[in-house]
């Protein structure tokens, strides 16, 4: 017997009363593509998921769902790779949905893209470095970004928290990792220190705002939502 998770094209699910996902004993139809996400569980895309639950979701609700997260990274694979980037040749998919190949027999696998996010300390205080980025601006977050070709995932961070805040961090400890699926990347957490109370560098823009924020004043900003590493980062500092 199989059941079906529908996914929109922006990442969004169906979710029931409890705001868990909703899964249907037979495909929608007309529907998209559908690929396996083991045993009888199946994904498929559906251009609106809002018939199916009493609510939708979207993928950065699912951030520690390891299936849900699974779901919307493998189907953003299938929308967004039709042709073997080796010859141009079109690709067929195993039946599966996940794996496939082109007139040059080379299979092609989804993509999973590496992304660090940090958070950092000031050195000698309890405090941790928040900030607002240009393009998502209602809430604070920590500092992230993608690995760079040649980086290793510590140097990745170091640079990041460099162009974006201008300050230098050492002490790079890994935290944890988390799929955002939204993106296709592997977020990758790490704890940093660093003694620049103010920025010592010029920055990129990409960050507008920045603050040193006590575990007590967490509670009157806007965070990173729920199911994010970010907030997961914090909560987890803020009960520490």
């Amino acid at each position: 017997m199989r059941d079906y998770l529908p996914v929109d094209p922006s990442g969004h699910v169906p979710v029931n009363a409890a705001d868990r996902p909703v899964r249907l004993s037979t495909s929608p139809s007309p529907s998209g593509p559908a690929v396996h996400l083991g045993g009888g569980r199946w994904a498929v895309r559906v251009a609106d998921v809002s018939p199916f639950g009493e609510s939708v979701r979207d993928a950065r609700f699912f951030g520690y769902d390891r299936e849900v997260s699974r779901a919307i990274a493998l189907l953003r694979h299938r929308d967004g790779y039709w042709f073997d980037p080796a010859d141009g040749s079109r690709l067929t998919f195993d039946a599966d949905g996940i794996r496939a190949v082109g007139e040059s027999g080379r299979q092609v696998f989804p993509r999973v893209d590496p992304a660090v996010i940090g958070m950092v300390h000031l050195a000698g205080a309890e405090r941790i470095l928040l900030g607002r980025n240009a393009t998502r601006g209602s809430y604070f977050s920590l500092i992230a970004g993608y690995v760079d070709a040649g980086e290793n995932l510590e140097e990745a961070l170091s640079r990041e928290v460099w162009e974006e805040v201008g300050r230098r961090v050492s002490d790079v400890t890994y935290w944890g990792s988390q799929p955002w699926a939204i993106s296709g990347s592997l977020m990758v957490g790490f704890t940093a220190v660093t003694s620049d109370r103010d920025p010592v560098g010029d920055t990129d823009g990409e960050i507008v705002e920045t603050r040193w924020v006590s575990r007590d004043q967490l509670a009157d900003l806007p965070l990173a939502p729920p199911g994010s590493i970010a907030h997961a980062m914090i909560t987890d500092w803020r009960n520490s």
